[in-house]
């Protein structure tokens, strides 16, 4: 698989529940080659290096890897976050199991 290294500008920044960041890039015009390479590249984890074109920076180095949460956990975390949203009474894990139990049911009522 290919690296591509091109100028960009971070034309998006938002903010997410689990503390990371998502970006929006606008990258200069690409041939269809370069286009196939960056979609290529898409939800891989890969390093990326961001410095300022116009002047000299210290350069910070984050060493944190990005954490590949299977489906489950991040099932798991988001009944969470809407566990803590709604103000639930009873406790979390009767919570989750009530819901897990509701979309089992769902897929269990599309089976023939």
């Amino acid at each position: 698989m290919k690296g591509i290294e091109t100028q960009a500008v971070i034309t998006g920044i938002r903010a997410k529940v689990d503390g990371s960041l998502g970006l929006s890039l606008g990258t200069p015009e690409l041939s269809p080659e370069e286009k196939v390479i960056f979609m290529s590249l898409q939800n891989l984890n890969v390093k990326m290096t961001i410095e300022p074109l116009e002047e000299k920076s210290e350069k910070i180095v984050i060493e944190k890897g990005m954490e590949i949460k299977s489906s489950s956990e991040r099932l798991y975390n988001v009944i969470f976050v809407y566990y803590k949203q709604v103000n639930s009474t009873e406790d979390y894990q009767t919570f989750y199991k009530r819901h897990m139990e509701s979309i089992i049911d769902t897929y269990k009522n599309k089976l023939n």
